[in-house]
């Protein structure tokens, strides 16, 4: 009895000892992750100003808790999906295979332009390497990030099918027939019916159902109930006119999509017609764990159209209706990105904002020599670029909350952008050189051209049509050479005709400035001489592009099947189109990038904090080349051969 009672002393003795040992540990350091966004468009230089004035401060905050490159720089061409790819992997377009937003498959016939946004890299992503040495990714609409071309990262989210193209509809309501579970009127319900024209599908009928819910004796149909079944459950719509409103459609096996829609109601007896504006229906990709695509629909709907620029130059929308449309997605993507970091705790998280790339194609407007140039119109137009950078700066406040203290944030971006006055239409010399057919129905002809080029942003990619290589090529590899040389002598000549013109434009129009003064020429004949010299007025490099380069498999940028026989880029204030009227016309788009990017207009963002940045240092230089790299370094892997 003494000995066991002695024994049990000795237990409860030692259990204390390991209880205290136990309490004095320290608890278990939580594990870093690494978060990386890409704003696409993202100007060095815009965003410092803009923190200079004080309308970053979470941008402000970032540049003082952690480390900036003074100058970075983005690779040749300065285009989103090559940048991206870049970013990804740390090689260049001839290793990547991604050398152009938009580029021309030779195992398809010569009309045929693929995708890079949805073309896989030849080059293995970070997102891949990691998860291969047993890290865990996760990917939100990144470029190259698309589950369409193979597992991606742990957890994917990125663009899907657009089903249907925004609208602008009339309502006509009458008095509602046979619908079930109603809700309770103080008038007679009203019903209107709309279709939506689906891809590759027949169209979807939509039932709008009217309810008063004011007893105030008066026809006020201010609600309204959007069903695809005249059944009033859950699955529906219920809305305010004048408010914003969404439906979810199943639309195929593979998940949900759905729309944003507003029904313009002034007149409260709906007795006239009612327009009704809606979005594009869209839909993401999801690929992950059981369960993973279900809990980001369940949380955050449907994946949202990203912008409506169609819907705002038509009139259907206003400017707040549009920025309503365009902060809904934003807004969408940092939700998701958060949760799935919060949630499933991935080491390695990158995600892709659009915003600021998409505001500046539309509304770079700086530089007088653009078409619809005025003073006014710049100031507007500053500000719809100012409140996307000010969209960008509160995703990453809110992404600064969510880090941990052993967190590492990398801001960065693909290129800036630059203002473009004209445009370039390369395939025009084509055809007036007889390299590229034209049709009795005055369309081309590839059957019978010799070359064709493929534009994107400031630059483009020429492919001829040899027979060894392209499907229903014409052109023999004995005169591939020689077809080469006559491209480019043609845009060498046409550069050295835009000289001789200026020249002459120039000393007519001096002719015509004394003769104005003189009394002895009219305005009318100013302005009719100016239908043929906008191109003088609206000034420029007198050596619009700014390379031609005769490719080849060494090139460094393009020696890629992918990549043009010849590629041209544009120089500071030239963007390139596919018309094939004339040379050179008013730019096509008021913001490009593509040229070289040294330029300080071109100039991507490189902003970073965390436990493995010192706080407040600035680097000369970052390359976007090195940021696949230094990912490796904070992830702690091996860099792939």
């Amino acid at each position: 009895m003494y000995k066991a009672l002695l024994s049990l002393i000795f237990l409860l003795a030692i259990s204390g000892f390991m209880d205290t040992v136990s309490a004095a540990e320290p608890p278990q350091e939580q594990k870093g992750q690494t978060i990386l966004i890409s704003f696409d468009g993202m100007r060095n230089d815009l965003t410092r100003h803009y923190v200079k004035q004080g309308k970053l401060p979470h941008i402000k905050n970032l540049i003082e808790q952690g480390e900036t490159a003074e100058k970075p720089k983005t690779i040749t061409p300065s285009l989103t999906a090559p940048s991206h790819a870049a970013i990804a992997t740390g090689e260049r377009p001839s290793k990547t295979g991604i050398v152009s937003n938009q580029f021309h498959n030779r195992e398809k016939p010569l009309r045929n332009v693929d995708d890079s946004f949805q073309a896989p890299l030849d080059t293995p992503p970070v997102w891949k390497e990691a998860r291969k040495q047993g890290r865990t990714t996760a990917t939100v609409i990144f470029p190259g990030a698309n589950p369409r071309n193979g597992k991606q990262g742990d957890y994917s989210v990125f663009y899907g099918n657009a089903w249907s193209q925004s609208s602008l509809d009339t309502l006509l309501f009458t008095r509602a027939k046979n619908w079930r579970n109603a809700p309770k009127t103080f008038s007679p319900l009203k019903e209107a019916l709309v279709k939506i024209k689906m891809k590759g599908k027949s169209s979807r009928e939509l039932h709008i159902l009217a309810f008063d819910s004011a007893d105030d004796g008066k026809q006020n149909y201010e609600d309204f109930i959007v069903s695809e079944d005249k059944k009033v459950d859950s699955e529906d719509s219920f809305v305010k006119g004048q408010k914003w409103g969404s439906l979810k459609l199943n639309v195929d096996h593979s998940g949900t999509a759905g729309f944003w829609f507003k029904i313009r109601s002034t007149d409260s007896s709906l007795s006239g017609r009612v327009p009704i504006y809606r979005t594009a229906v869209t839909e993401g990709i999801y690929d992950g764990p059981s369960g993973f695509a279900n809990e980001i629909k369940s949380r955050f709907g449907f994946f949202p159209p990203q912008d409506d620029t169609p819907a705002l130059e038509k009139g259907w929308i206003t400017r707040k209706e549009y920025e309503d449309i365009s902060s809904r997605f934003v807004k969408w993507v940092a939700d998701v990105s958060l949760f799935i970091k919060d949630t499933y705790k991935p080491d390695l998280l990158m995600f892709y904002e659009p915003q600021i790339d998409h505001e500046e194609h539309q509304f770079t407007l700086t530089d007088p020599r653009q078409p619809g140039y005025s003073k006014a119109k710049a100031k507007e137009y500053a500000g719809y670029i100012e409140w996307s950078y000010k969209l960008a700066d509160q995703v990453i406040g809110r992404t600064m909350k969510h880090l941990n203290k052993n967190d590492n944030l990398l801001v960065v971006s693909d290129h800036g952008m630059e203002p473009a006055h004209t445009t370039l239409e390369p395939n025009k010399i084509l055809k007036d050189k007889g390299l590229l057919a034209m049709g009795h129905n005055g369309k081309i002809d590839f059957r019978k051209s010799k070359a064709y080029a493929v534009p994107s942003s400031s630059v483009a990619h020429i492919y001829i049509n040899l027979q060894s290589r392209e499907k229903n090529g014409i052109v023999p590899q004995s005169r591939y050479e020689k077809t080469r040389s006559e491209i480019i002598k043609a845009f060498k000549q046409a550069e050295a005709e835009q000289v001789r013109n200026k020249a002459i434009f120039k000393n007519e129009w001096d002719e015509l400035a004394g003769g104005l003064r003189d009394g002895q020429a009219s305005f009318d004949l100013i302005a009719e001489h100016a239908d043929n010299t906008w191109q003088l007025l609206r000034g420029g490099s007198v050596h619009p592009y700014e390379k031609i380069i005769r490719n080849s498999p060494r090139n460094k940028d393009f020696g890629h099947k992918n990549a043009g026989d010849i590629v041209l880029i544009g120089a500071e204030g030239y963007i390139m189109g596919s018309d094939i009227d004339q040379e050179t016309k008013p730019a096509i788009e008021l913001g490009t990038h593509g040229g070289d990017p040294s330029r300080e207009n071109l100039r991507p963002v490189f902003f970073a904090k965390g436990k493995d940045f010192p706080e407040g240092r600035e680097v000369p230089s970052m390359s976007n080349l090195k940021i696949a790299p230094q990912l490796y370094k904070l992830l702690g892997l091996q860099k792939p051969n």
